[in-house]
């Protein structure tokens, strides 16, 4: 305290939001992935009973398939884990609850679908054990059963779940799960069994009737699929069935939104010719009419004649009905699927011109008409006009989230516009989309905002699918590898994505471990490695890659502390077996660090190993050999045995091997060598062997290398003298007085 003034509390990050009982069932998962205790067998109960019953409450927002996972180990941990009495601790009621869940609109949209066939099987079962169910429980549970096993590709078995019961029982069957297995088969593309279907419903007296028809024509319609739309609409008149006027509408809003207006004409004739008799029908019959004179081309004026056409016709028939702003949002959204936002504002100026005013719905296509076009600050101001105005539904969400993300994308970023934007959507509690929550969490990285980072990812990402969350995780990774950012920014971006998305995968943490040796900060790059080193997924655990990649990038950094670390981790590693290439890469770390001596240790590991050396193992301990004392002593152990055992010797191996008795200052031999490598191994003296021979000797003897260079190889040391040069340092890091030509002599492992 200063003054009486007290300092102002740290602020503490947001604890993860979770869906109610997600928390407990996640780490059940956890538990029993690692053998470890599982949360309270009553917790668990009151967990998945209370996650059902938020989700059935709020029904619009989507059930992740992860989360169906868990609700389904949950239930399989509470059957295994029952007491002898059976009680399973979950009411029959809790389980009817369950199945209808599985079929709402919440899990429709979940894209995999073996969670959720086999948590409907096993809640089946289960309640069918149940000597307190009632008819209708029972009934209830077949039929949703029937439904998810047809919604989620497994019509066949729908069908012959249908049948069976069908035969038994025909009243315990809603006559719907006919017209669901039939759009099972639409779903899995399978055109003859739905046929078959339609047969063996009519062989139950179950009549495929213009109502069917509608559903299966609106499933093809609402996927976008032109053929199989005409294909089911013509299958259906062929039968003699007379399409409902809602079928009529939907296909003539396919042909509009496709181009199919040639196929769609005698449609549009068939409804004309059946204009109706009340207004609330005359109001959907002129949106198809405009629409469809405005994919012929027909312009804003002859639009509005056409309106004055079709008000004077409906008072000739006894009716007042005059355009709303319905019609006028129909024509919006036309032009708005067009991309053609000029001809969308003249639509809104035809509007004002019959004194119709801009409702919410027009504020939503023009929102998503400017954002498309690029224009924001429009954008902004049809998102200031929808604010206060109700809303039946969340339909405005998915347009605020794309303004928002392309604000964030805009340069220059207008910072307080976009958290006014977030601001007003926490304040509804509303969910960002995975594109949202990215973009945002890259600003506030951009402007150090840690804790509003850390806010936003505790708040959100707990929520989405583990293909989203990945998604958020690697554009926050790229962020970090932006060599334009500091490194220091890099460091808290990398510590809060490891620590909000425990699932990176093993090389993406690999990849953030290598930018920090190209950065220079093989401190960090260390502790990256520490982090995978104590992870406690045995699926992100380092292999010998990792620890070879690591050492190889100390060996550059001549970093001895960093090495000293990483060497002790390897040793109390049970789960990696070190080979050859490891032990090249052991060699090149101490090698970089200044201490060939233990270098040469890891080379007498290697040839009493059953793998044995490889060339590059040569390479390194001859390279060991020219810093470390009495160095040519192994030297010439390690070319008698090439010689002994008659092993082809490279260029880069006899130019290593010149090099290691330069190092130890053995002027004669190197230039006898030199001197005979025809004869030696077959090779010619290059800019390799006489760069090798100059860089490795003491600075005292560099001069008279020149000179003998210069006499014996003029050519070829010309060659040398025109590579890039620098001064010459020890393996201690401590500049030399010489000169050190690069040849590249890198060594991969």
């Amino acid at each position: 305290m200063l003054f009486g003034f007290s300092r102002q509390p740290a602020r503490k990050p947001k604890p993860p939001d979770f869906d109610p009982g997600l928390k407990d069932m996640l780490q059940l998962g956890q538990a029993l992935a690692k053998h470890e205790r599982p949360p309270p067998r009553s917790a668990l109960v009151h967990a998945f009973a209370s996650f059902v019953l938020d989700k059935q409450e709020n029904e619009r927002v989507a059930v992740e398939d992860s989360q169906i996972g868990l609700l389904l180990t949950t239930f399989r941990y509470l059957q295994d884990t029952q007491d002898e009495e059976g009680a399973l601790g979950l009411s029959v009621g809790d389980m009817v609850n369950t199945m209808s869940l599985l079929t709402g609109p919440g899990v429709r949209r979940a894209i995999e679908t073996t969670n959720t066939v086999s948590l409907a099987r096993s809640l089946f079962d289960e309640v069918n054990r149940k000597e307190e169910l009632t008819a209708e429980d029972r009934h209830q549970g077949l039929n949703t059963l029937i439904e998810v096993l047809a919604s989620k590709k497994k019509p066949m078995e729908a069908r012959d779940l249908l049948e069976e019961h069908w035969k038994q029982d025909s009243s315990s069957i809603d006559r719907k799960q006919w017209v669901n297995v039939v759009l099972g088969f639409a779903r899995v593309d399978e055109q003859e069994q739905m046929i078959r279907t339609i047969e063996t419903m009519e062989e139950y007296d179950v009549s495929f009737d213009n109502q069917a028809h509608q559903y299966v024509v609106e499933f093809y319609v609402s996927n976008k699929n032109v053929e199989l739309t005409k294909k089911w609409y013509e299958y259906g008149v062929a039968r003699g069935l007379r399409p409902t006027q809602r079928t009529l509408r939907r296909v003539l809003g396919l042909c509009i939104y496709n181009n199919e207006l040639q196929w769609g004409e005698p449609l549009l004739r068939s409804l004309v010719d059946g204009e109706p008799c009340n207004p609330k029908d005359s109001k959907a019959y002129w949106r198809l009419i405009l629409q469809w004179a405005a994919a012929k081309g027909k312009s804003v004026e002859e639009l509005d004649r056409l309106l004055n056409v079709m008000v004077q016709k409906t008072r000739e028939r006894g009716m007042d009905v005059q355009p709303d702003m319905g019609l006028i949002n129909c024509l919006i959204a036309f032009a708005t699927f067009k991309n053609d936002s000029y001809t969308a504002e003249r639509y809104l100026t035809l509007g004002r011109k019959w004194g119709l005013e801009p409702d919410s719905k027009t504020f939503l296509l023009q929102l998503d008409y400017r954002i498309s076009s690029g224009d924001l600050d429009g954008a902004r101001a049809a998102y200031d006009e929808l604010k206060g105005r109700e809303l039946e539904t969340d339909a405005d969400l998915r347009f605020i989230n794309r303004l928002i993300v392309a604000l964030c994308h805009q340069k220059p970023i207008k910072y307080n516009g976009i958290m006014e934007l977030v601001d007003d959507l926490n304040e509804r509690k509303a969910r960002l989309n995975p594109e949202t929550v990215s973009a945002l969490a890259l600003i506030h990285l951009q402007r150090g905002e840690l804790h509003d980072l850390i806010d936003l990812l505790n708040t959100h990402v707990y929520r989405f699918e583990a293909n989203k969350r990945l998604s958020i995780c690697n554009d926050l990774i790229q962020f970090c590898f932006d060599r334009s950012i500091l490194t220091a920014k890099v460091w808290d971006g990398y510590n809060i994505v490891r620590q909000t998305f425990r699932e990176m995968d093993l090389e993406t943490r690999t990849k953030m471990m290598f930018e920090f040796f190209e950065r220079g900060r093989s401190d960090m790059a260390t502790h990256v490695f520490g982090h995978i080193r104590h992870l406690d997924s045995p699926e992100i655990k380092p292999t010998v890659e990792t620890y070879v990649l690591v050492f190889e990038g100390i060996a550059k950094a001549a970093d001895a502390e960093s090495l000293a670390l990483v060497h002790n981790m390897l040793k109390l590693d049970a789960t990696v077996e070190p080979d050859t290439k490891l032990y090249n890469s052991l060699m090149l770390a101490y090698l970089g660090c200044g201490d060939p001596r233990q270098a040469l240790l890891f080379w007498d590991d290697i040839i009493h190993s059953r793998e044995g050396p490889t060339y590059s193992s040569i390479q390194t301990a001859l390279r060991a050999c020219a810093e470390a004392p009495f160095g040519e002593r192994q030297a010439r152990d390690i070319w008698s045995r090439l010689k002994r055992f008659d092993i082809r010797v490279t260029k880069e191996i006899y130019a290593a091997y010149i090099g290691a008795l330069a190092g130890q200052a053995l002027f004669d031999e190197c230039t006898e060598l030199i001197t005979n490598a025809k004869k030696e191994a077959g090779l010619t003296p290059d800019v390799l062997m006489l760069g090798t021979f100059h860089n490795a000797l003491p600075s005292a003897k560099q001069e008279a290398m020149k000179t003998w260079a210069i006499e014996a190889y003029p050519t070829v040391w010309a060659d040398v003298q025109k590579l890039s040069k620098r001064k010459k340092m020890s393996s201690s890091g401590g500049f030399l007085n010489g000169i050190h030509y690069n040849i590249g002599t890198d060594i991969a492992v």
